[in-house]
C-alpha cells in the first residue's frame, strides 16, 4: 500500500464503491439517479475524474476496495490482543521438545541424587528450548525448593500457573515456597486453588499441604490474640499495683504494717521489707517527704503510739534521735553515722 495516499484518491475509492454499488443493485433503483448525484459531487468537490478508478483501486490500495479495506480494520479490531500476563506462545518443533524432554529426564535423575544445582541447571535448558512446558517450570520450583531458592520457587510456580492454571502440581509447588517463606495464608490459598482444581481427585499431597498451611495460620491467629490479651492484663496489673502501693509523696503506703486500728506496727517485718526499708532512705534524704507520709492518719496513729509525737504531729528530730528509730534504720538513717569503723 502506498505510504502517500491523497484525500483525491479516497475520494475515487468512495466513488468506486458508490457505481459498485449501483451495479451490483445493491441499492433500491430509486435511489440509483441519487447515487449519480453523489458520485458527480464527489468527484467535482476533489477534481477528479469519476472514471478513472484503476489507479485507487491498483495501485494505491493493493487492487482492495474501500469494502474490502473496512472489513480489514475490522478484523484487526476485533482480534484478540495478547495479555501482557500471557506470554507469547512460542511454537516448538518435536525435534526441539525431543531435547527439551531429554533435558528435563536429565534433571529428574540429577534431583533422585539431590543435586539440585545441576537440576536447575538442566530444567533452565529445558526451559530454554521450550518456555511455555509448565512441566520444566514445576519441576525447577521445586529445585529451587529444595535449594532453599523459595523466592524462586515461587516465580516459577507463578509462571507455570499463568501458562496453565489447570495445572495443579503448580499450585502445590507454589504453597510450598510460600509455608517455607513464613507466608501462611498464601501458602494455604495456593493449595485451596490446587485442591479446587484436581476437583473430585484431591492427591494427598494436596491435603495435607493445605491443612498444615490452615493449622499455622490458625495459630499465628491464636498467638495474635494471646500476645494482645497478655499486654492488656500486664498493663492493668500495673497500674493496679503501682495505686495499691503508693502512698503520700509517692512513698509506699505503710497503713498494712499496723497491724489494724490502734495496732502496733512488727518493726521486724518493717525492717525486712525491701519496700519500707527504701522509703525509709528516701525520707531521711528529704525530710519533706517524710512530712507528708506523717499527714497519713495511720502512719501519724503509729509515730504516736511509739511515743514520737504530740497531738501536733511528730517531731521529726525526735524520731530522727528516737533509738527505735535508728535500731530500724540500723544507722543508715542518721547523718552523722558514717557506719561502721573499718578499724
Amino acid at each position: 500500500m502506498s505510504s502517500t495516499i491523497s484525500n483525491k484518491d479516497i475520494a475515487l475509492s468512495i466513488i468506486n464503491f458508490l457505481k459498485q454499488s449501483v451495479a451490483k443493485k445493491e441499492i433500491a433503483e430509486d435511489y440509483a439517479e441519487s447515487m449519480d448525484v453523489a458520485i458527480d459531487c464527489i468527484a467535482d468537490a476533489f477534481e477528479v475524474n469519476k472514471d478513472d478508478d484503476s489507479k485507487t483501486v491498483k495501485d494505491v490500495f493493493d487492487g482492495k476496495s474501500l469494502s474490502d479495506l473496512l472489513q480489514s480494520i475490522e478484523k484487526s479490531s476485533t482480534a484478540p490482543t495478547a495479555s501482557k500476563s500471557v506470554p507469547e506462545v512460542k511454537e516448538v518443533d518435536a525435534e526441539t521438545k525431543a531435547k527439551a524432554d531429554e533435558l528435563k529426564v536429565q534433571g529428574n535423575r540429577a534431583m533422585a541424587m539431590k543435586d539440585y544445582p545441576e537440576a536447575i541447571a538442566k530444567y533452565t535448558e529445558a526451559i530454554g528450548l521450550d518456555p511455555t512446558n509448565v512441566v520444566y517450570l514445576s519441576n525447577r520450583a521445586a529445585a529451587h525448593s529444595s535449594s532453599q531458592k523459595h523466592d524462586k520457587a515461587v516465580e516459577d510456580a507463578e509462571k507455570a500457573i499463568e501458562l496453565d492454571p489447570n495445572f495443579s502440581k503448580a499450585y502445590s509447588r507454589l504453597g510450598l515456597a510460600k509455608y517455607a517463606l513464613g507466608d501462611a495464608k498464601g501458602s494455604m490459598e495456593a493449595y485451596k486453588k490446587g485442591l479446587d482444581v484436581e476437583g473430585d481427585n484431591k492427591s494427598d499431597a494436596m491435603r495435607k499441604g493445605y491443612e498444615t498451611a490452615k493449622k499455622r495460620v490458625e495459630e499465628d491467629l491464636e498467638n495474635s490474640i494471646s500476645t494482645t490479651d497478655r499486654s492488656a492484663d500486664s498493663g492493668a496489673s500495673a497500674g493496679a499495683g503501682a495505686g495499691a502501693g503508693a502512698g503520700a509523696g509517692g512513698l509506699p503506703d505503710l497503713s498494712s504494717f499496723m497491724g489494724g486500728a490502734g495496732g502496733m506496727p512488727n518493726l521486724a517485718e518493717m525492717m525486712n521489707n525491701p519496700q519500707i526499708m527504701q522509703a525509709a532512705q528516701e525520707m531521711m534524704s528529704n525530710p519533706d517527704a517524710m512530712q507528708n507520709l506523717f499527714n497519713n492518719p495511720a502512719v501519724r496513729q503509729m509515730a504516736q503510739s511509739m511515743g514520737l509525737g504530740g497531738e501536733n504531729g511528730p517531731d521529726l528530730s525526735n524520731i530522727m534521735n528516737n533509738p527505735m528509730f535508728n535500731q530500724f534504720m540500723g544507722g543508715r538513717g542518721n547523718p552523722g553515722n558514717d557506719g561502721p569503723s573499718s578499724n
